[in-house]
């Protein structure tokens, strides 16, 4: 390895939030016993809004159905898993081109719905809809078919008079966040989740407020120089502070 390099790597993790290099180190670990993450739960409270004007691309939005869970799994190799959910009632949206599923999201609207990497036991509040487990193929991302399966999320959630839509994303995927953000979503809390062989810990902490998410979000995608690196090292020390 070359010093360039070195130094590259010394740096990306004197960058990395304290929890995500924690993560990452554990998750190096054989077998992984031990495993933490966090939870950062957001809330639309009312129907998604998705202009027209705003929905591009070519691709065909609607609900799956059991007949597509062989293509599903081409997609992601989750047979069991999709299985399941469509056995237990959950919702899949999936986006088509050229006769091939690209992309899907699921939903639930029961009482509690339990998350699956970490069998967290979600609540969902009278009214809303549970949105989660969104992948789209690399190739389709940023095409827009993200506002496509809120869009049509938003036509059911109308014709059955729902509110709201409750999710999660997890913490050090800021793509995802400051997309949720944008959208009009707030958050709502977050949950520390702790995973120690097979034993699994949960504690709620108090939700960073959206602008908070924001800064450190926009600090997460831009290779910061000195004086913003140490600018996140001060605001995390000062939310650890406030949580105390």
């Amino acid at each position: 390895m070359t010093w360039t390099r070195l130094k590259e790597r010394v740096d990306g993790f004197a960058d990395t939030p304290g929890l995500l290099l924690t993560q990452k180190l554990l998750r190096r670990v054989p077998f992984r016993p031990v495993d933490i993450g966090q939870l950062c739960f957001l809330q639309l409270n009312s129907v998604p809004d998705v202009p027209p004007s705003m929905v591009r691309g070519h691709a065909e939005v609607r609900f799956a159905t059991m007949r597509d869970l062989e293509a599903l799994t081409r997609l992601q190799d989750k047979t069991s898993i999709f299985r399941e959910r469509f056995a237990e009632g959950d919702r899949c949206v999936v986006a088509i081109v050229d006769d091939r599923i690209v992309g899907y999201e699921w939903f639930s609207d029961s009482a509690v719905h339990h998350e699956a990497a970490w069998g967290y036991p979600i609540t969902i509040p009278g009214g809303f809809v549970y949105a989660y487990d969104a992948y789209i193929d690399p190739p389709y991302r940023n095409t827009g078919l993200w506002l496509r399966f809120k869009a049509s999320l938003a036509e059911w959630m109308a014709a059955r008079g729902k509110r709201g839509v409750l999710t999660f994303v997890d913490y050090g995927n800021w793509p995802s966040l400051r997309t949720h953000l944008r959208f009009g979503f707030e958050p709502t809390e977050s949950v520390v989740a702790v995973r120690v062989i097979g034993l699994r810990l949960f504690r709620k902490v108090r939700a960073i407020g959206a602008a908070t998410w924001s800064f450190l979000s926009w600090l997460a995608m831009h290779p910061a120089s000195l004086h913003l690196h140490h600018a996140e090292r001060a605001l995390h020390v000062a939310v650890a502070v406030v949580r105390r």
